[in-house]
């Protein structure tokens, strides 16, 4: 009898432990991103524009994105003056992890705007003006302090010509920047895969829907994968939770989007989706 009950118990922890675990995991996929005050490179009005638009973009990009938390603009503020790194547009490997030391943030993104300009073009066809803004832009992982990602984005924004209506310059600038921000948001998202949940499976249609909208950041055409998450993966020495087994079940290519699901086709299917399973961005 007392031996049972030892086995039941000793049961009912193992289970309480993987659970733990599994929240405890889900809890970190959530990644926190530090976003630096980026450096006005194009020494220009239109470029001190550029800054704040982009920083205002994708701010509020991934405050929309449940696979992020931002450090707050204050605390941020605070730590860039203590390590002097004020309107710079780069972080070195130790400052990065000084950074994630001091704020609890997984990632800093900073950068610096390299143009900022309005011109005129004339195609033939179309005659008009066009605003142009070129960002570098620099990933970091703050716990090993390498550079995750960096590349110029640039985007532009443009204004037919109309008789008796002028260029709206400030318009043209902040477009462009929008426009962006957006691929640097893209491109966040390729490095730090967004993940959800599988709502619905229905055969009839062969679709999938999930509970990742445009909110988010799914666009129509993304591909997503389906997979099953498994037993935690403990390290055998400290017993940190370092992740989760994950056995992929198949891809998906979104079709429809809304403000907080999506449906998506199925494509590919090694195992039989169900609802429930997890699904996540790219192939």
């Amino acid at each position: 009898m007392k031996q049972k009950f030892i086995l039941r118990l000793t049961s009912i922890f193992v289970f309480v432990f993987i659970l733990m675990g599994t929240f405890i995991t889900t809890e970190a996929a959530v990644k926190k991103v530090a976003i630096g005050t980026f450096a006005n490179g194009a020494k220009s009005r239109y470029g001190t524009l550029a800054c704040s638009n982009l920083e205002s973009n994708i701010f509020s990009g991934l405050v929309q994105n449940k696979n992020y938390e931002v450090v707050e603009r204050a605390q941020l503020d605070q730590i860039f003056r203590e390590l002097g790194l004020q309107n710079s547009g780069v972080v070195d490997s130790k400052s990065a992890i000084e950074i994630g030391n001091l704020s609890g943030a997984d990632y800093t993104l900073v950068g610096k705007v390299l143009t900022a300009e309005v011109i005129p073009f004339d195609n033939i066809l179309y005659r008009g003006y066009k605003g142009k803004v070129a960002f570098e832009m620099h990933f970091v992982d703050n716990k090993t302090g390498l550079v995750l990602y960096s590349d110029v984005i640039s985007d532009t924004d443009s204004q037919m010509y109309s008789p008796g209506v002028s260029v709206n310059e400030r318009v043209l600038i902040s477009g462009a920047a929008h426009n962006a921000a957006n691929k640097v948001l893209e491109k966040m998202n390729e490095i730090t895969p967004l993940t959800g949940t599988v709502l619905n499976v229905d055969r009839a249609e062969d679709v999938v829907y999930f509970d990742l909208g445009y909110d988010n950041g799914v666009r129509e055409g993304d591909t997503y994968t389906i997979y099953k998450e498994g037993a935690p993966l403990v390290h055998p020495v400290t017993g940190e939770i370092l992740g989760i087994k994950e056995t992929t079940l198949g891809t998906v290519k979104v079709k429809d989007v809304k403000s907080n699901y999506s449906i998506a086709e199925i494509k590919k299917e090694k195992s039989a989706f169900k609802t429930g399973d997890k699904i996540k961005r790219g192939e």
